[in-house]
């Protein structure tokens, strides 16, 4: 199949699995159960025929407002949840996606509706043990790689650091180590001199497996949730007493141990890899509240120039993973130091949480959106119910408009699960976004 014809598609919303993400026990229920389901995301992406699959059972009415504002209806796409697993219906796991009920199941869906490869957020083993159980490895672009293993080393900070410093390319000062005395000493060495560090579990998402080291209080925390103040040596060899086996996933794996660049612009990215060579999708400003809340494409504070390094740095790290073998999206992160530096910070195999606003530029708008539109999203617009959420953008006339290919698209339902919805919006330029998300806010006070 052309990249234009992919043929029939089994999507599976898995951004939270137990292979991605660094301990899912960990997380709060609420916070798992809010991560997991943003595998309705997918769904912007499925076309007639295809099956998507999600965590949990979605709002019917948010998906007639999905498939509508795709001219599609809501039986053109089938839409599966799995047995509950090992955290009930949270996230997608490696016992529910293998589940025999559901095996059996996705297998008629493939036989009776052509189905010809499976599209994942996240590649992991499980989805290549279910792709081969279906006998989609034929249609599938880079399944070997894929079924290989391949996914951990697209997902790892370790192997990202690795690889990019073979190419040279801009990084921060940092470490790679299994050894808790190297972690604690590289660390030590930049509180000492009064910059902070920020420590990174080998395996996360979100920004979630981060946190920030920090000399002195006042150090802004942007893209950790947690900081730690520690002004002496001893603090920092206590601290790391506490903490080595969460950083390190009980010794199994890398730690990564970088300079903490302070007020630096989240940059991101997203890129397709084929036979055929490499593509830039986009670029952005990854926003944070301190973790991951939204996205700005390609834009709000920094300038095309910078963007347009970041992009040409993140370009040259797609040949290796291309010759490894690697076939699909990935999305490649950076910073905007204030000091002008302008460098990457890691890297992820699979989809990311700008794929489903890519297809909103590209569909809503057109192939040219990026010069055209400006695309903001958060993640978290508190309001009472989803419908509720419709009848204000309706009222106000922020409803995204076809004919104008501007407005306010709800990209994700999370009401059930965290009292929000996610939101895009689609502007005409800076100004507008900010005034229209600046409505937004206003318009339920009493949730916010």
């Amino acid at each position: 199949m052309s990249r234009t014809d992919p043929g029939r598609t089994l999507l599976i919303g898995n951004p939270f699995n137990e292979h991605l993400i660094g301990d899912l026990e960990a997380f709060p229920p609420a916070k798992r159960r809010l991560g997991g389901n943003s595998s309705l995301r997918m769904a912007w992406l499925a076309r007639p025929g295809d099956v998507v699959v999600v965590a949990q059972p979605a709002d019917p009415a948010f998906l007639r407002y999905l498939f509508g504002l795709k001219g599609l209806a809501p039986d053109d796409v089938t839409v599966l949840v799995p047995p509950p697993g090992r955290f009930g219906t949270d996230v997608l796991t490696r016992d529910r996606l293998l589940h025999p009920d559901f095996v059996k199941r996705a297998g008629q869906l493939v036989g009776s509706n052509g189905i010809e490869r499976v599209l994942p957020f996240s590649f992991e083993p499980a989805v290549a043990a279910l792709a081969l159980r279906l006998g989609l490895e034929r249609g599938t672009p880079g399944l070997g790689f894929l079924a290989g293993s391949g996914h951990d080393l697209l997902n790892a900070k370790s192997a990202f650091r690795s690889i990019a410093e073979g190419l040279g390319l801009p990084l921060p000062d940092g470490v790679v180590t299994r050894v808790r005395d190297d972690a604690e000493t590289f660390a030590s060495g930049l509180l000492a001199s009064g910059k902070p560090a920020i420590v990174k579990q080998d395996f996360h998402a979100g920004a979630h497996g981060n946190e920030i080291l920090a000399p002195r209080p006042g150090i802004s925390q942007v893209g950790a949730p947690l900081m730690s103040v520690l002004g002496s040596p001893g603090a920092v060899r206590s601290h790391f007493d506490r903490h080595w086996q969460r950083y390190s996933n009980g010794g199994r794996n890398y730690t990564v141990v970088e300079e903490y660049l302070e007020d630096s612009v989240p940059l991101g990215s997203e890129f397709a890899i084929d036979d055929s060579g490499v593509t830039e999708r986009h670029g952005c400003e990854m926003r944070m509240a301190p973790v991951f809340d939204g996205i700005a494409i390609p834009g709000l504070t920094t300038s095309d120039a910078v963007r347009r390094q970041f992009l040409d740095a993140a370009a040259r790290l797609c040949e290796p993973v291309r010759a490894m073998g690697y076939r699909g999206l990935i999305n490649i992160d950076g910073l905007a130091a204030p000091d002008g530096r302008v460098v990457l910070s890691e890297y992820n195999g699979r989809l990311g949480g700008t794929t489903h606003l890519h297809w909103f530029g590209e569909n809503l708008v057109g192939p040219g959106y990026l010069a055209e539109r400006v695309l903001v999203s958060r993640n978290k617009w508190r309001v009472p119910s989803f419908s509720a959420a419709v009848r204000v953008l309706e009222r106000s006339g922020l409803a995204f408009d076809p004919a104008e290919r501007a407005g306010v698209v709800i990209a994700c339902d999370h009401v059930r699960q965290g009292g929000a919805v996610e939101f895009c919006i689609i502007a005409r330029d800076r100004d507008e976004a900010l005034r229209w998300e600046k409505q937004l806010s206003e318009s339920f006070p009493a949730q916010q």
